[in-house]
């Protein structure tokens, strides 16, 4: 009997309004579905904007336009905010829009002090072809032929294929100093890469070489009301996919349909602003929360790596499997991080993720740590612990990034002018200020909260059969 008087009262405040009217209730509710699929909507398209605005920012901060090469001349440097970058080799990108036709990339062979490693990938930064002695040319060269949607012709003699399902294709490429070579032999090389239209294959024109090193690149996602505007027009340039139809019915409700402008009034820009500062929360969380995105690759260590799960997610970093398209693990496991993954992942390099310290705590950028590297790491080339800002993903900064060129990491390279340990080891420091005594050993993180990644380049087995270890990073102060 009291259920019953229960259930009459609480139908009774119902129909007199007394929780709110029907009306109010469900606006309410459609609020929150609106902000739900916005947060959605950025988790989703993650990948997809990112690589847009990496070509954009090419667009505006170089003067590049499609087809044009941009060819650091040095290392990258804090001016450079790239996600995850190294600061070892130069870097090297390219931007292909195949509305007009079919485009041709010509990668030289190996040469004799220098070869190329890299990718091209597709406008949801799936990588689709690798280039280079671990790509399809296998360090012999040849002319990759990018093929637009639909493209039905016959493919002319004497190209590698490269069908695309979207327009718009993202190269990264790495000119590697080979066989004693530097980095100049390297910059030399890779200015025989061509990029043309498959129509002026006959006679090509130059290609238009741009060096990225003198001025600031500003390539990193742009976390604010500007996510839905590249959004939309994403969704008007660029072909709907199978897997992403259900995304493309609830787009419409945050303002967001193909062949219509987008055009949201004063409180959808509102929940709009407030859903991608959610979604970033969301993507931060993933990559941080242990057995997420990265697992444990010693037992108990700190030091982390792609955790199997998420690889066998990533299906070749499409994030594409016969059971889902796997969003969360696509964007707060790897780009929300990482651009130009490779389409084969080989042992070449290996990177190590370090997000903690000894105790298990995240890196605080006001205290100083140390790690203390063992004088023999099981690698045929060489070693880099590089310091990356926890909040932006990119070099850490010492003072204002687009002047910065402070030193974003050390490597096996600076050994002989770094303190070393009686049994060759080398402690480095990580912090806002140099210990006494270590300047060349510490590396800055500019006070801001920051992470690291250890690569080893060229790893060999005692480190893939765990009888090697790295050590973990202390606090010291």
């Amino acid at each position: 009997m009291k259920k019953l008087i229960t259930i009459g009262l609480l139908s009774f405040a119902a129909s007199a309004g007394i929780f709110g009217s029907p009306a109010a209730r469900a606006t309410d509710l459609e609020d929150q579905l609106v902000r739900a699929r916005a947060v959605e909507a950025v988790i989703w398209s993650m990948p997809a904007i990112s690589i847009r605005e990496f070509v954009e920012a090419s667009f505006k901060d170089y003067g590049a336009t499609w087809n044009d090469v941009i060819l650091w001349s040095e290392p990258a440097v804090p001016r450079h905010e790239l996600l995850t970058a190294n600061n070892q080799v130069p870097y090297m990108l390219t931007a292909l829009n195949l509305r007009s036709g079919p485009v041709v990339v010509e990668i030289p062979a190996a040469g004799e002090k220098a070869v190329l490693f890299g990718s091209f990938v597709d406008n949801w930064q799936a990588p689709i072809v690798d280039v280079g002695p671990s790509g399809e040319d296998e360090g012999k060269g040849g002319k990759y032929l990018f093929l637009p949607p639909g493209y039905s012709e016959p493919t002319p003699e004497g190209y590698i294929p490269v069908r695309m399902q979207g327009y718009v294709v993202a190269g990264g490429l790495r000119p590697v100093p080979a066989n004693g070579g530097t980095l100049e032999d390297a910059h030399a090389y890779a200015q025989q890469v061509k990029v043309y239209s498959l129509a002026d294959a006959a006679a090509p024109r130059p290609t238009r070489v741009l060096d990225g090193y003198p001025k600031p690149f500003h390539s990193l996602p742009v976390y604010d009301s500007s996510w839905f505007r590249e959004l939309a027009a994403f969704v008007n340039e660029e072909p709907v996919r199978e897997r992403d139809k259900v995304m493309m019915g609830m787009l419409s409700s945050i303002g967001i349909e193909r062949g219509k402008p987008f055009a949201p009034d004063a409180k959808l820009q509102k929940t709009l602003d407030a859903a991608v500062a959610d979604a970033r929360g969301l993507m931060e969380n993933y990559f941080v929360t242990p057995g997420r995105a990265l697992t444990p690759w010693w037992p108990g260590s700190q030091w982390s790596a792609p955790s199997p799960e998420g690889l066998r997610r990533a299906n070749g970093f499409t994030y594409e499997t016969d059971d889902a398209l796997w969003i969360d693990a696509r964007a707060g496991g790897l780009f929300y991080w990482a651009t130009f993954v490779p389409k084969k992942l080989g042992a070449g390099t290996f990177y190590l993720m370090g997000l903690r310290d000894s105790a298990g705590r995240l890196f605080d950028g006001r205290s100083t740590y140390r790690l203390r590297v063992p004088a023999e790491v099981p690698v045929r080339e060489f070693w880099s612990a590089i310091v990356y800002d926890a909040d932006t993903k990119a070099f850490a900064c010492a003072g204002p990034c687009e002047q910065a060129d402070n030193a974003v990491g050390l490597s096996s390279f600076n050994k002989p002018e770094m303190k070393q340990n009686a049994d060759g080891s080398v402690d480095i420091y990580f912090g806002p200020n140099a210990p006494a005594g270590f300047e060349k050993n510490w590396v800055t993180t500019a006070g801001k909260n920051f992470f690291l990644i250890f690569r080893l380049y060229g790893p060999e087995k005692p480190f893939f059969d765990r009888s090697w270890k790295l050590p973990e990073v202390e606090r010291v102060q």
